[in-house]
């Protein structure tokens, strides 16, 4: 009886591992193609629309922040640094406690102003606004704490520009990320949101919205995040752009219609994972409303975001971002099967509900009863050994598919150095590292009930910079 059990769990689990490796194999080479195409549109269109600034349409970046003294002003910063012809830049001060506030008005010398903002989605009311900058304006409106989306909320009504741009104060864009990201929009009217491509800043130095030194990859918590952000922001969300299919846009990065935000009432302040949450929202109310609308993804959008160098801070994440997807999955549930959503119903929220939300657990699962088979002796040694390396070797051709394309289509950004590190990673980061984030995100399913409130802030230091020696340091 237990050996049938071990095995029907066993082959399920090979399965669900095969079926993962054959869509990760197809987004990657449909990546490769559209990604392809995409340089060649960028190196040899003729749009004279597109290539003619004038036409670019204004922009209001919104930037909410909470606690956030050690960034903001670099983030703000780099934003005063793009090369885009017109936009302003509000940050949203959610109740810090520390001094986030008094290092803006120091900063940027911003006066305080009265002026009123309009209620087009809930939110909180401000406490004070403060405005200065010369040639692109910078708002600074405080409010009480009331969470990253109602302060995005706050940012929508007080923002004047169609357009709006949902920015962590812990990111950095880089130069040509605002042109990037709007040309979606200029190439196909019917497109209502873009997300970008975010990348691990930590050993990174950017000065005025460009990379000028990568540094070496030292904390192995940093190279296996560097790992995954390759994986999934160059392969699986590029392939969802072809049926119009992406669940989620990451809220360090992504570009808005105003209008259709506000058709579906904001940001849903109840939720941690405001992000998707949101996504799923318009992609309801267009479908439901038999609106054309299109929501894609600009692998040329850069931004540049801190990720965790704890182990706290990264469960602490990961937890968040799983009971946000929950969230996200679970208020939409009627989306799933339901032949009006189309492959959004059939496949994208399939996906996100196996490989994503229930992933945590078919791979733990998986992984203990793989191992209690071969201890009790109902598998033998060589079909353990070839399933482990099955296992390794997909996970590594994945993983260095993903960094030689990264490299190839953003001008060789990694050394070889790098890449041989990143190779070596990535053969221990499918046996361990990816274990432990399963873990992580487990512990948010039997604690959804209790955490689905709770918002885990991390650990935040200053971007590397270039001191007078010419040295890179870490602030």
């Amino acid at each position: 009886m237990l050996e049938n059990i071990i095995d029907y769990v066993n082959v399920a689990f090979m399965y669900y591992i095969f079926i993962y490796a054959a869509i990760f194999f197809i987004s990657t080479i449909f990546a490769m193609i559209n990604l392809q195409e995409a340089m060649d549109r960028k190196k040899y269109s003729n749009n004279i629309r597109i290539k003619n600034k004038a036409n670019y349409i204004p922009i209001s970046v919104l930037v909410p922040a909470y606690n956030e003294e050690q960034t903001v002003v670099q983030c703000i910063n780099s934003l005063l640094s793009l090369d885009y012809p017109e936009y302003e830049i509000i940050v949203v001060n959610d109740g810090s406690k520390d001094r986030t506030e008094q290092v803006i008005l120091e900063h940027f010398n911003l006066q305080k102003v009265m002026r009123p903002v309009r209620r087009l989605v809930q939110s909180k009311d401000e406490i004070s606004i403060y405005e200065g900058g010369s040639k692109i304006k910078i708002t600074l409106i405080n409010k009480e704490n009331g969470g990253k989306a109602d302060a995005l909320n706050l940012g929508i009504n007080a923002s004047k520009y169609p357009f709006f741009v949902s920015l962590d104060a812990d990111s950095i864009l880089q130069k040509d990320s605002l042109s990037n990201i709007v040309i979606p929009f200029m190439e196909d009217e019917k497109t209502i949101a873009v997300g970008g491509n975010i990348k691990v800043s930590n050993q990174v130095v950017i000065e005025d919205g460009e990379v000028v030194k990568v540094l070496p990859q030292k904390k192995w918590i940093v190279i296996m995040q560097t790992l995954e952000y390759c994986r999934v922001f160059l392969t699986t969300r590029v392939w969802f752009n072809r049926f119009n299919g992406n669940l989620i846009i990451s809220g360090a990065f992504g570009l808005f219609k105003k209008q259709s935000v506000i058709n579906v009432g904001g940001y849903d302040s109840q939720s941690i994972g405001e992000d998707m949450g949101l996504v799923v929202k318009m992609h309801s109310f267009y479908r439901k409303n038999k609106l054309a609308y299109s929501i894609q993804y600009a692998p040329y959008a850069i931004c540049w975001s801190q990720v965790p160098e704890k182990l706290k801070d990264l469960r602490g994440q990961r937890r968040r971002w799983h009971i946000g997807l929950m969230q996200s999955l679970l208020e939409h549930k009627y989306i799933f099967l339901n032949i009006n959503y189309g492959l959004i119903g059939s496949f994208s929220f399939l996906y996100y509900l196996i490989y994503e939300m229930l992933s945590c657990i078919i791979e733990i699962v998986g992984f203990v009863f793989i191992l209690l088979a071969y201890y009790t002796g109902f598998i033998n040694i060589q079909f353990f050994i070839t399933f482990i390396v099955v296992y390794v070797g997909y996970s590594f051709v994945i993983s260095m598919a993903a960094i030689i394309l990264e490299n190839y289509i953003f001008n060789n950004m990694f050394s070889l150095k790098v890449i041989l590190k990143l190779m070596i990673f990535s053969i221990i980061e499918c046996l361990g590292y990816r274990q432990l984030c399963s873990m992580y995100r487990l512990s948010a399913i039997f604690q959804y009930r209790k955490r689905k409130y709770d918002w885990d802030k991390i650990d935040r230091k200053q971007h590397n910079k270039i001191n007078d020696k010419g040295i890179s340091v870490k602030m």
